[in-house]
């Protein structure tokens, strides 16, 4: 019986996407299976994947043409057979108990329709926490939470049976950013349960999506842009979300070394929402200057 469905799409990963695949193999809970969206790759992603897992019928290729990893989720959703969509990226690693505990908490809550558990990074063989996610306290979540921006990525799973979900948006302009949308999107209604317990280690490389600090900046804008034209939104929660895409923008600024850039975009959440304290440190670091700061520590 298969519960889960790991959707991976991937790009270009040949080197990397194998590494991936078997910390799923690795899992504890066993009813699941792999399904590998190869987004138009160049390069020998389908040849890695056939040679290695070519007996394994738990892992399913699917080669279809480039149009970002909206779309390919969107289709990896599509020929899913599991109860659960699980998201995962082709970079990452899964930790051996991961789908066991999100089938404790299914098991727990029967209703369950999204869910999350908490990640680490890998940085040149370092293992860092997320922040954000440190002093978030397990439980169940409304779309409040996420108007300020996506602190879970793309590690959580939604129930598909049924295909009540809204799918991710699949415009090219939205890359990097559709995640967020998505659960803009389906927790209109909803809630999602967040874990507290680390499940997943995202590895920081140069070719990660959010590494290009001004590439970010220009989605996570037309994503802001999109979500009050497509949402039901209050004009409170507009104010919100515009105030901290304005942050978001302004930590890429600054650690692009942009400081007037980043003073504008910390100046303007300031506008939109008023006064908060992460909106003025912001603020203070950016008229200081990050290099000023690092030579300074």
């Amino acid at each position: 019986m298969i519960f889960f469905s790991v959707i991976i799409p991937s790009y270009n990963r040949g080197s990397l996407i194998t590494e991936s695949i078997d910390t799923v193999l690795a899992q504890i809970h066993q009813h699941f299976e792999i399904i590998i969206v190869d987004d138009g790759s160049t390069d020998n992603t389908k040849q890695v994947i056939e040679n290695k897992y070519k007996t394994d019928s738990r892992v399913r290729y699917f080669y279809k043409q480039n149009e970002e990893r909206g779309a390919a989720r969107n289709y990896g959703m599509k020929q899913a057979t599991g109860d659960y969509a699980v998201f995962f990226d082709s970079d990452d690693w899964m930790k051996p108990n991961y789908l066991e505990v999100l089938n404790k908490e299914i098991e727990k809550f029967p209703e369950i329709f999204l869910l999350a558990a908490k990640y680490n990074f890998s940085n040149s063989g370092k293992t860092q926490n997320q922040p954000a996610l440190d002093t978030l306290a397990e439980g169940w979540y409304d779309r409040n939470l996420f108007l300020k921006g996506n602190t879970i990525a793309c590690n959580f799973c939604i129930k598909i049976k049924g295909n009540t979900y809204k799918p991710f948006p699949e415009e090219r302009e939205l890359a990097s950013m559709e995640d967020w949308l998505f659960l803009l999107l389906n927790l209109e209604n909803e809630k999602i349960y967040i874990k507290n317990k680390v499940c997943i280690t995202m590895r920081q490389h140069d070719e990660r999506s959010m590494m290009n600090n001004q590439k970010v900046i220009e989605a996570r804008k037309k994503a802001t842009v999109w979500a009050k034209k497509n949402l039901s939104l209050s004009e409170l929660e507009k104010k919100k979300l515009s105030a901290w895409s304005h942050y978001f923008c302004g930590i890429h600024q600054y650690l692009d070394n942009n400081r007037a850039g980043a003073v504008k975009e910390a100046i303007n959440a300031i506008k939109e929402y008023g006064l908060n304290k992460f909106f003025l440190l912001l603020l203070t670091k950016s008229i200081i200057g990050r290099n000023l700061i690092k030579a300074i520590q």
